[in-house]
């Protein structure tokens, strides 16, 4: 059985994106707290129903919160509810759980748990797992058993081998620093997490964000621009950065609907497009494919988008063994010898880059392939023309909008879940 699915974003009936390592989420409870908590998973796609949530708090306070965590959801119209859960209780923090329902297309809808300190400066943001023993019967953390239930909830959402250590760097009030290194098959990346010292109780994945700045703001630093393969003018008016796995289906439809449209706004607006590598756990060639990616490019940079293109093109009928093959023929094809190829396929540079590029999206939130960023601007292109609304809304001061309706055409075929023959 394939698990191709998005974390982030459930399309109901046709599974259009591929999912980042982890199990899908159950719905969330309405309570008690700790069994919401307990079952989230990065970005967890929301039932088409979510539970209704409570009225907004008067407290000033809460609703400053709530106004900042906008720039955390991708765009696009919907509401956004914010929950206190109280039954879990920090010194010094407000447990919160933020729900994105969008009013546009609801595999778009989003949920993440917020941790808000009392001065108003720091939140951590990401997914809770509760030790709910603990939370009865709170006891300090003094050593690497005293998390063993969470590892263990930790390990029903990270598919594959991981490590939890403490890392003392990133330890804040009432928190223990993780470090949580994810096996990829090929290597293992870094997950920042936190948990609560006092009780043991709350394990959260995620990363502390900086209050007095807007999180567009922050991805933008967190984004590592140099060095990766990049099109289009250093003085663009716009950088959109894509997070894509090559043995994607969606990854492979969106990349060439990105294509028509920097082609269509290019008298326009000027785009510069960055490619990070992020390829999903269960796809069993995406990884070969992102290092003989990054193996082309360190040799000559317009060869890795030339590969890219050459995957999509036969992705429905590669294997391991065809996508190694086709890498080395692609790679002499394109005046690197063999031996300067197989020095380099699966080895230190060409490894290690995609393995940054794993830890870089996963602090970003990155739960499902294709994910976009504009300028830090996370956008759940579902919708087709959430793209070109959204650049011409921002950066064209809303020239060409609406946008016309699209021609009658016949249904497109459902997606399938990437591997299955």
């Amino acid at each position: 059985m394939n698990h191709h699915r998005s974390l982030a974003l459930l399309a109901a009936a046709t599974l259009l994106a591929c999912r980042a390592g982890g199990a899908p989420q159950a719905p969330a409870a309405e309570k008690p707290a700790s069994a919401a908590a307990t079952a989230a998973a990065p970005a967890a796609p929301m039932p088409s129903a979510p539970p209704a949530a409570a009225p907004k708090s008067a407290d000033p306070r809460t609703e400053a919160l709530l106004g900042w965590l906008e720039g955390f959801f991708p765009y696009g119209p919907g509401e956004l509810t914010l929950d206190a859960l109280d039954a879990v209780r920090i010194p010094g923090w407000r447990l919160y759980r933020a729900v994105k329902k969008s009013t546009l297309d609801e595999r778009a809808n989003d949920q993440a748990f917020v941790l808000a300190d009392d001065t108003g400066k720091t939140a951590l943001v990401g997914d809770v797992f509760v030790d709910e023993a603990r939370l009865k019967a709170p006891k300090p953390i003094l050593g690497e058993s005293d998390i063993d239930t969470l590892r263990e909830l930790l390990g029903r959402f990270l598919r594959g081998r991981f490590k939890v250590t403490f890392d003392p760097s990133t330890d804040r009030r009432s928190f223990k620093g993780l470090k949580v290194k994810h096996e990829s098959g090929y290597g293992a990346y870094d997950i920042a997490g936190f948990v609560s010292s006092e009780d043991g109780a709350l394990l959260l994945l995620g990363r502390a964000w900086d209050r007095g700045r807007s999180f567009a703001e922050q991805r933008r630093a967190l984004i590592r621009l140099e060095g990766a393969p990049t099109q289009g003018p250093a003085d663009a008016a716009v950088t959109i950065v894509e997070y894509s796995d090559m043995q994607c289906p969606f990854c492979k439809k969106r990349a060439a609907d990105l294509d028509a449209l920097v082609h269509k706004l290019g008298k326009e607006l000027k785009i510069r497009r960055v490619s990070k590598l992020f390829p999903i756990s269960e796809h069993t060639w995406a990884f070969r494919a992102a290092s003989a990616g990054r193996c082309f490019f360190a040799k000559d940079k317009d060869a890795f988008f030339r590969w890219k293109s050459s995957v999509f093109a036969r992705q429905e009928t590669l294997s391991v063994g065809e996508l190694d093959t086709f890498a080395l023929d692609f790679a002499v094809s394109n005046d690197i010898s063999e031996s300067d190829f197989r020095s380099c396929y699966l080895q230190g540079s060409a490894v290690t880059r995609v393995l940054d590029d794993l830890s870089e999206g996963f602090a970003l939130r990155v739960r499902s392939t294709p994910t976009y960023f504009v300028d830090g601007v996370p956008i759940s292109w579902f919708s087709d023309d959430l793209m070109e609304e959204y650049l011409r809304k921002t950066y064209l001061k809303g020239a060409g909008l609406p946008l016309a309706a699209p021609a009658a055409a016949k249904a497109a075929p459902a997606a399938q879940p990437a591997g299955r023959k």
